[in-house]
């Protein structure tokens, strides 16, 4: 089994893979779990999507048919996502990662992108240098992602993290202007208000919203979910920059998704028919820096 990097603080605890995508496998108070459980599979078969939690980078959500184009040039990617016909989630997640530093209760990976290794390419078009850095303290977990362009030219540029949580017993609380309805490709059509099913102004058990996996903006970096038969609140802030959100939740999982994300759906296919759509175009050398905590808390 490849080895893990453990984080300890107070009753807090995290184990960290970075050889699965330098993702989440285990995030616990004592005994309560705050991520989901991951499964020994996802380690011994090297399955990320299995994990508590994941990285999105150089960008969130899909491409559109693993397809775009940028800077007069057009690029096809790897459909990596099982069947689906879009590129998702960019490619780090599915890559090893370096352990840089690695303290009792603070840790530092790294990955390295370069384009001109054999198949690299198809996977992203530019070369770049990803970072994360998990500090875990005895109330809280911050993960910071730093994302850098190594190559010669501007590239687009985006990142979001993929924490998953069990759904039984959870309520959610998140306030946000506008979502994107999706047609059934999942691909963002129009941006509308919020309609009640997915409306979670003030608490709502993760059981009465409807199924919905749609990118939410105006969300103002602050969710909050709640196990109120377990006596824990998990409360996600999110800089500012990572100012949209997705929400995912099928009738048939036993999980849901709340993924913070500096961009929309697409964007990079969205860049002169939607003003606002958050990517950026970092140019050689330049980086994009954003972090997500976890506030671990007790309810009375």
């Amino acid at each position: 089994m490849a080895e893990l990097v453990p984080l300890r603080a107070g009753d807090l605890a995290v184990d960290v893979a970075p050889h699965l995508g330098g993702s989440i496998v285990a995030f616990t108070r004592g005994s309560a779990r705050i991520l989901r459980e991951t499964p020994p599979t996802a380690l011994s078969e090297k399955k990320p999507t299995l994990a508590g939690s994941y990285p999105m980078i150089p960008f969130s959500n899909r491409i559109a048919d693993a397809r775009f184009a940028f800077g007069g040039e057009s690029f096809e990617l790897d459909r990596n996502f099982g069947t689906s016909p879009h590129a998702i989630h960019g490619n780090a997640w599915q890559r090893d990662w370096t352990v840089e530093d690695a303290q009792p209760s603070e840790a530092l990976l790294s990955l390295d992108h370069d384009p001109a290794e054999a198949g690299r390419a198809r996977e992203w078009p530019f070369a770049y240098r990803a970072e994360q850095r998990f500090v875990l303290t005895p109330d809280s977990l911050a993960v910071t992602i730093r994302l850098t362009n190594r190559d010669r030219r501007a590239m687009p540029a985006g990142f979001g993290l993929h924490p998953y949580f069990d759904r039984a017993g959870a309520t959610l609380t998140f306030r946000a202007e506008a979502v994107w309805q999706s047609d059934d490709r999942l691909l963002p059509t129009r941006s509308t208000p919020v309609p009640e099913k997915w409306n979670c102004c003030s608490s709502k058990r993760i059981e009465d919203v409807a199924a919905v996996d749609h990118l939410f903006e105006g969300w103002g970096g602050t969710a909050e979910i709640a196990y109120p038969e377990r006596g824990l609140v998990i409360r996600i802030a999110a800089d500012p920059i990572l100012s949209r959100l997705i929400v995912f939740r099928a009738d048939e999982r036993n999980f849901f998704a709340i993924e913070p994300a500096t961009h929309m759906v697409d964007a990079i296919n969205r860049m002169d028919s939607v003003a606002d759509h958050g990517l950026t175009i970092l140019e050689p050398g330049a980086c994009l820096v954003g972090t997500v905590r976890f506030e671990i808390g007790t309810l009375r």
